[in-house]
Parts: C-alpha cells; sequence; structure tokens
C-alpha cells in the first residue's frame, strides 16, 4: 500500500528542533541517507531514530522527545535493479501499535525516477490503523502513474503465528515478483519456514523496469502511537 503521499509533514514545520545525528550511514556495503524532515506519515523522520550498533544490526525507531513524535527513514545512495533483496527482521512487526508501519521498499522517485505511486515495490508490515484485516502487505507501483495511486498489485494478509525473527525476500525480474516472508534467519538461495508467499507476473508496464534506490522506514499511519516503536534489521542484501 502507497500511503506516502498521503501524510506528507510540511516541510517547513519539521526543520527546526532536530538533534544533530548522521543524515549518512554506511551499512551492508552501501551508503544509505537518513531522512530529516518530510516523510510518509504524521511523524517526521529524525537522523537520531536510526543507529547501527556494534553488531551491525540497524536500529530504527518511532520516539517522542520533549513533547514532539519523529520516526526514521533511510535510503541507499546507489540504484539497484533486477535480483533478489533480503532483509533480516527482529522484532514483533507482526503485533505492532495499528498505526505503525515498517516498509521495505525499492523506491525510485526519491531519486527522481517516476513521480510517487510509480516504481515501488514493498514488503509493508502493518495493521494500517485497523483499516484492514492484515498485518502485512505486498503491492507493486507501475513504472507510469495509473492516477489516484493505483498499484499494479497488492496483497493484503494476516500472519498470526509470525515469529520474532523474520527473513523478507523479494526477487524482482523484468516480468514477475516473488515475495516471500519466512520464520527466523533464512539464508540467501534457502525457502523454508514459509509464512507467506506469492507471485506477480505482468508485463513491463506494470513492474518497474528501472535500477531505483532502496528504503527502509518506520513510520506512523494517521496518528501517533501510544508508546515508542523499535525495530531492529539484522541484515540487508541484495544479490543479482
Amino acid at each position: 500500500m502507497n500511503r506516502r503521499a498521503i501524510l506528507i509533514v510540511p516541510l517547513l514545520l519539521v526543520l527546526a528542533g532536530f538533534s544533530p545525528a548522521q543524515t549518512q550511514i554506511n551499512w551492508q556495503g552501501h551508503t544509505w541517507k537518513v531522512t530529516n524532515g518530510g516523510m510518509a506519515g504524521v511523524a517526521p523522520g529524525d537522523p537520531s531514530n536510526v543507529s547501527v550498533d556494534a553488531s551491525s544490526f540497524l536500529h530504527l525507531s518511532i520516539v517522542k522527545r520533549a513533547g514532539r513524535w519523529t520516526a526514521a527513514e533511510l535510503f541507499t545512495a546507489d540504484n539497484l535493479g533486477f535480483g533478489t533483496y533480503q532483509w533480516v527482521v527482529e522484532g514483533d512487526v507482526w503485533n505492532m501499535e495499528p498505526v505503525t508501519v515498517l516498509g521495505l521498499f525499492p523506491y525510485g522517485p526519491t531519486h527522481g525516477i517516476g513521480k510517487d505511486a510509480t516504481n515501488e515495490i514493498d514488503i509493508e508490515f502493518s495493521q494500517w490503523n485497523n483499516t484492514c484485516a492484515c498485518n502485512a502487505d505486498f503491492t507493486v507501483y507501475p513504472p507510469v502513474s495509473r492516477g489516484h495511486d493505483k498499484p499494479s498489485y497488492e496483497l493484503n494478509f494476516k500472519v498470526d503465528k509470525g515469529t520474532n525473527l523474520t527473513t523478507a525476500r523479494m526477487v524482482w525480474t523484468s516480468a514477475s515478483i516473488v515475495f516471500t516472508l519466512m520464520s527466523g534467519n533464512q539464508p540467501l538461495g534457502t525457502t523454508t519456514n514459509i509464512l507467506k508467499t506469492a507471485t506477480y507476473t505482468s508485463s513491463k508496464t506494470d513492474i518497474p523496469q528501472l535500477a531505483i534506490p532502496v528504503g527502509i522506514n518506520l513510520w506512523a499511519f494517521k496518528s501517533v502511537p501510544r508508546a515508542k516503536q523499535s525495530v531492529i534489521i539484522r541484515s540487508f542484501q541484495y544479490a543479482h
């Protein structure tokens, strides 16, 4: 589901009051640009909510400081194309507060490759503020806008027995995208302990065709959570 265009915090409202923190990090073989200001949802991005620990695990938070909620987002500086994308996520992403969204997604518009609601492939974990009977979704947006943020493909679903360690994978080709969620830390090339899988096959008009940056974000949909939200991304791998 693409909600990035729905609730963007105006830039003039979010530039003030940010604590100094890294706006660029090196992680998993890539340089990542950390969002400072406007992003999806009702809480702006604060680089203080993104960090890498001694184990090289990436930490993302939605947190309230001095009466103000902020969220977390980062994008690769380089563009990646067809291939296998995999994240290992630590945390109970299946039962986060209903407004919380964890997004794992190649997304072109952040580098000027198409407009919002184009050139995007999502694995997202969220209950979308209880607007669906789901806690995760797979979504694909086409190379050219269909209007009204209409995706090429969208599958919302609920995983009842999700674990605290999840491998999220997408295999992207010019004509298909295979999404797979698995429990535990699964190596590339291994498919086991499947929680959910789906394959989308279509023409080049419905699947992004250009190399685009990869984003990771933790954000608040429509309203802020009642308490701090945190997720750890243990690893990100890309193979082409």
